[in-house]
This record gives C-alpha cells, structure tokens and sequence, in this order.
C-alpha cells in the first residue's frame, strides 16, 4: 500500500491536506469521493512505514523472539496434604499455648503464694500489734471522757447541748452538739487548745430548727 498527499480547496480559499493509504492514485480518490471530498492533486509519497516493516521481514526469517524455559515446580501430593493438615492445626496449636502458658502463670503464682505465705503472715501478725499499740497509745494519753464532757459544757455556748460524746479505735474525740448558732459553736471551740484542732465532718438539722454538728479530731 502507498501512501498519498490529497490536496483539497475548501469554499473559503484555504487549502487541506489529507494522506490516504491506497494500492494507488485512481484508488485514493475513490477513498476520498466516498467522503464526499474531490482532492484538487493527488501525489504519491512512498509507502508507509508499516509497510515497509513487512517488506522487510522476509530479510530476518530466522529472528523471533528468545524463548525461556522456566522449570515447573512440582510439588508431591503427600506434600500438599501435609501443608494442608498443617495450616489446619494452626488455630489449634494456638488455643494449646494459650492454655498452657495461662496454665503456667497460674501454676507460678501459686508457688509464690506459698512460699512467700509465712511471711505474709508474720506482716499481718505485726501490723495488728502495731495497730493495737497505736490504739492503746492514743487511748492512754487521751484524758478521760468524764473530763473532757465536764470541760465541754463549761465552754459551749448559751442554748448548746451536748448530744454525744465518744472516742473512736484512732483515739480521736468524736462529739455532737446541737446548737442554732454553728458559727457561734466554732468560736468556742478555737478559744480551748484542747479543741482547736477539730474538725467539723457533718451537719443535720433536727426537728427543734437547730443544727446538729459533728466534730472529729485528736486531742492530747
């Protein structure tokens, strides 16, 4: 196939060009009039360069392209089985160390427990005499109850009254007062260094319209 350069004259003046592939010129305006376009010349310019590729192959009739041979991997069928079985048992072999491994730790901290179990228990044994050393201690130089509701009552305020006195396992002084006046209750209290050191840990009112306060803390 050739090809040719088709010139054609458009209404405007200008000029278009327009390459065909034909076996030759009589065949190239036949193209072109099946278009309906009438080229003004026809020139032939050689013929394409696909076509000259196949021209030319005839001249290489022994090169194709190299062939690699690739082994093909064959792979026993006892083998697949046993890959099969294998990837099978997987989630099984998990769930197994799992198991054991939780067994293990358990297993351990029970020897621990054991072993470390005597001294644990002389810990405990010296931690409740120490316990009840401090109890006693603080209970012996706390003064009496008796003095502290008679020093008490001298110190409150007109219309307080005492509702409740006590000393708990700490040996710290828990008392309860009722009074409408808690500012009142307060001052009093500060004036005593015995009592200073109170703290107030709650409040209710009572049915009378008065406030029940409850004082805590150590006194020596």
């Amino acid at each position: 196939m050739t090809r040719y350069r088709c010139v054609m004259l458009r209404r405007s003046g200008a000029s278009e060009i327009r390459v065909v592939r034909a076996e030759d010129e009589a065949a190239a305006r036949a193209q072109l009039a099946a278009k309906g376009l009438e080229p003004v010349s026809v020139e032939a310019i050689g013929p394409s360069l696909l076509d000259a590729l196949r021209e030319k192959k005839p001249a290489l009739p022994g090169w194709r392209l190299p062939r690699w041979n690739i082994p093909r991997l064959r792979v026993p069928q006892q083998g697949l089985i046993a890959a099969g079985l294998i990837l099978a048992t997987i989630p099984v072999s998990t769930a197994l160390g799992a198991w054991g491994l939780t067994a293990l730790t358990r297993w351990q901290a029970h020897r621990l427990a054991q072993r470390e179990a005597p001294a644990l228990a002389r810990y405990e044994r010296v931690a409740l005499v120490e316990g009840s050393r401090r109890h006693v201690m603080a209970v012996m130089t706390s003064p009496p109850v008796s003095a502290v509701v008679v020093r008490l009552a001298r110190l409150l305020p007109p219309d307080t009254g005492l509702a409740a006195v006590s000393l708990d396992e700490g040996g710290a002084l828990v008392i309860e007062v009722e009074t409408p006046d808690p500012d009142a209750l307060r001052g009093a209290l500060a004036a005593d260094p015995l009592f200073a050191g109170l703290d107030e840990v709650g409040q209710t009112r009572t049915d009378e319209a008065t406030l029940q306060v409850t004082l805590k803390g150590a006194i020596r």
